[in-house]
């Protein structure tokens, strides 16, 4: 009778204390979780975070912000090269020899701002005959002629010498007083007056000048403008 009596006495629970076999599944789920830990290379895998991605992420959020200072930078260049730094036909231009080729009879050129257009070397060019002289073109007693090349030095549309004055004001947001050579493209504007040199619009080089020569009442081109240097 005592013994059933001790034995009933045992605590509850006594029977799994110092079991091994209870306690394997709770040390397997604790492996298990810790290779998952490794497999995903998590703190207890004990592996160095990647440096090199470290900085890639920083640097991949920097790219849109640095692209976006650059083509500001640049719009700001053009803007202030556009408007500002536009260049000057030079004053005593030097021309390369090219064939010959009869652009008009002097009398084609009877009023101010008459015009032929011609071919040169392939190039469309136009001759005008302008009020005063202008460097590098030539003049008989009143008559004075100036040539240049028709294509716009922007993006090389073929330019044309327009005479109407309120027409260059409006469709090309320029204050003209004289007829001038207007690109239809993206807008330039040339002065012929000014030997050519841009002065509205994004082109920023004058035109090349053709050179003419009279003979024997005939207008004559006979060379290109040497670009500078």
């Amino acid at each position: 009778m005592s013994d059933g009596r001790e034995q009933d006495a045992r605590p509850a629970g006594a029977d799994s204390v110092g079991r091994p076999e209870d306690a394997q599944p709770a040390a397997a789920d604790s492996d298990g979780r810790e290779q998952d830990a490794r497999r995903e290379g998590g703190p207890s895998s004990g592996a160095p975070p990647d440096e090199g991605r470290r900085q890639v992420v920083k640097w991949l959020w920097r790219v849109p912000v640095l692209a976006v200072i650059g083509g500001g930078g640049y719009g700001l260049y053009r803007a202030v090269d556009v408007h500002f730094f536009k260049r000057r036909p030079d004053p005593t231009p030097d021309f390369v020899d090219a064939g010959p080729v009869t652009v008009a009879p002097l009398e084609a050129f009877a009023d101010a701002w008459d015009a032929v257009e011609f071919l040169l070397e392939a190039t469309p060019a136009v001759a005008v005959r302008v009020p005063r002289p202008v460097p590098g073109g030539v003049s008989a007693g009143d008559a004075h002629l100036v040539a240049f090349s028709r294509v716009c030095t922007h993006h090389q549309c073929v330019a044309t010498l327009n005479t109407d004055v309120a027409a260059i004001n409006l469709g090309f947001n320029y204050d003209a007083t004289t007829p001038a050579i207007t690109c239809p493209c993206h807008l330039s504007v040339f002065d012929p007056l000014r030997a050519g040199q841009a002065v509205s619009g994004p082109a920023v080089l004058p035109l090349p000048r053709a050179r003419l020569e009279l003979r024997g009442g005939e207008v004559v081109a006979t060379g290109w403008e040497r670009p500078r240097g």
